[in-house]
């Protein structure tokens, strides 16, 4: 029984990987291309995902968890806030970039939510402008992480440069006023 568990786990994750592949490219792929990308039979993919929106669902779930982990990796780190911030730059871009196709579907604030706590903290000690809510600070690196992806689908911006560009605009927007 505990065998049939991990091989439907298995089967499960790499239904998401090929999903989370072949919507990078092709947003609007079926969930029968889905199944044939994955190398999971069709029927066992209907099982874990009897809709596209289910598996879509899933997407979601995991773009989120992928988020909150890095987030909170990031947010561990002894550097001082502004430099953490330089740090979540990249990190955004990349997750960013691994799960663009699911931006309409919109969940990024559930994503950043590890790091509300952090910047408040970091606000309280000086460390961070105290003049922007928290709210606008989280709306701000979202809307610039979103933009930053965009530059690199569009083809203008190396993930890496895009990645570090957003760090230093974000620690420039966040920096304490002189």
């Amino acid at each position: 029984m505990s065998q049939f568990r991990s091989d439907a786990r298995r089967n499960r994750d790499a239904v998401i990987e090929s999903a989370v592949r072949l919507l990078s490219d092709r947003p609007h792929a079926s969930v029968s291309e889905i199944a044939d990308a994955s190398g999971v039979g069709r029927t066992t993919v209907y099982r874990h995902f009897p809709t596209r929106e289910t598996l879509l669902r899933a997407l979601i779930d995991r773009a989120v968890e992928d988020s909150r982990a890095i987030i909170t990796m990031v947010i561990s780190s002894p550097d001082p806030p502004l430099q953490v911030v330089r740090t979540l730059g990249p990190q955004l871009v990349t997750i960013g970039t691994r799960y663009r196709f699911l931006v309409a579907h919109g969940r990024e604030e559930a994503a950043l939510e590890p790091l509300a706590p952090y910047l408040e903290s970091a606000r309280e000690h000086s460390q961070l402008r105290d003049d922007l809510p928290i709210w606008w600070m989280l709306a701000v690196l979202r809307g610039l992480s979103i933009a930053a992806v965009d530059e690199v689908v569009a083809g203008r911006a190396e993930s890496v440069d895009a990645g570090r560009l957003l760090g230093t605009t974000l620690a420039a927007a966040f920096a304490p006023r002189a």
